[in-house]
């Protein structure tokens, strides 16, 4: 059985100001990996098999980052046309003729290999015609979802690919992970999307769904990446100092954290776990940073910053007294000094997927959302931003 990861799917217009040119979302940074990393090492550590690797053609570093940290070989496959699901599955058809069945994952999503161990065992040990997983849906954020409606002996009834969808449906999430015939092609070819195929397997014979609540992760919105920082860093035990990182001896470290290798942390400064700090970055004399806070490689943050609850991408450089709570900042965005995000989101907003489970409880429910600020931008001095603000990339802020 073969691995075919699809990892050329477009951004939504929120996540794509973080994305630059001949860039893909598969290769933002979550703890100093691209979050293709983290679906690939899953899928090869369940399945030690070879893996095709389907990218958008012009974005062949998708495939290098790939090959840098697989398991297994990798068949590199460029979609040279089409933007869908089914076409990009169609763009690999010739690779997958020698196998009758492969695993399907899709290449932005973070997973466990439970979840993977878990739909492997079953479809081996009850031969279903497919077998698809299953995540339980939260009713605020369905509407970004394909939709399964299970019946009670576990297989799936109707595949829902539109919403809005009837109250009357019990309805879990499409997890974005299979094991298909590879007959399905069959079905692709004549025009079906993959919805429609699995949905018309699933009348016709039997797709068996499992059910996974553990962790599980579609990189679709920005909440979608913050929440991938919280859910990693949750896991982080104790304190990981590189050998070749520097560490002042008045600077305070508070576990859980990971220090890479030549970070500098200079005088006075806080960190205060769970927080990563990537390679060949710098935190400036008397910064805190906080919990959940992701600072990849060769981050600059300049002296007296705060940063919390927040994932800023590579290369991205802070001037001095600079506030950011609940953000993305995008690789080789500038913020100048004295600069502030706001982050609490009136209740009548709404922010695609934002979780709500890191919010003080003050009697109520509180959504908590920053600021997205684009790869290579500017931010300039002494200016607050209101919460749930897209920054496009390349630009210099006005208010």
């Amino acid at each position: 059985m073969k691995n075919l990861v699809l990892a050329g799917g477009k951004a939504s217009k929120e996540l794509s100001v973080l994305i630059p040119p001949g860039r893909n979302k598969v290769l933002l940074k979550v703890l100093g990996k691209p979050i293709v990393y983290y679906s690939v090492t899953s899928l090869q550590r369940v399945n030690r098999s070879d893996t095709i690797l389907v990218y958008r053609a012009g974005e062949e570093e998708v495939y290098r980052e790939a090959l840098a940290y697989s398991l297994e070989p990798i068949t590199p496959v460029p979609q040279e046309r089409g933007s869908t699901v089914h076409e990009a599955v169609l763009a690999a058809c010739r690779k997958l003729e020698d196998t009758d069945y492969f695993f399907l994952l899709f290449g932005d999503l973070i997973i466990e290999p439970d979840a993977l161990t878990l739909l492997i065992s079953t479809h081996l040990s009850e031969e279903p015609d497919a077998t698809v997983l299953a995540i339980p849906a939260v009713p605020k954020h369905i509407e970004t979802y394909g939709l399964l409606v299970i019946n009670e002996y576990g297989y799936v009834e109707k595949v829902l690919e539109h919403s809005p969808y009837p109250n009357r449906y019990p309805v879990y999430i499409v997890g974005g992970a299979y094991i298909l015939p590879t007959w399905i092609l069959d079905l692709l070819e004549k025009g079906f999307t993959l919805p429609q195929a699995l949905d018309s397997m699933a009348r016709k014979g039997k797709v068996k769904a499992i059910h996974w609540s553990g962790l599980w992760i579609d990189i679709g919105y920005p909440a979608d990446l913050l929440e991938a920082v919280y859910q990693l860093l949750s896991k982080l035990k104790g304190v990981a100092i590189s050998d070749k990182a520097e560490v002042e001896k008045t600077a305070v470290i508070e576990g859980p954290v990971v220090i890479e290798e030549k970070a500098y942390i200079d005088h006075y400064t806080v960190i205060k776990g769970p927080a990563y700090i990537g390679r060949e970055s710098f935190i400036g004399a008397h910064s805190f940073i906080r919990e959940y806070a992701d600072i990849e490689e060769k981050v600059r943050i300049g002296a007296y910053n705060e940063i919390k609850y927040s994932s800023i991408q590579p290369y991205a450089e802070f001037h001095s007294r600079v506030i950011v709570m609940n953000s993305i900042v995008g690789e080789r965005a500038v913020l100048e000094s004295n600069i502030t995000t706001l982050n609490i989101i009136m209740n009548e907003e709404k922010a695609i997927r934002l979780r709500t489970h890191l919010a003080e409880k003050l009697g109520k429910e509180i959504k908590k959302m920053g600021t997205v600020i684009g790869y290579n931008s500017k931010i300039p001095t002494n200016t607050i931003i209101n919460p749930g603000e897209i920054i496009k990339p390349n630009t210099i802020y006005r208010t």
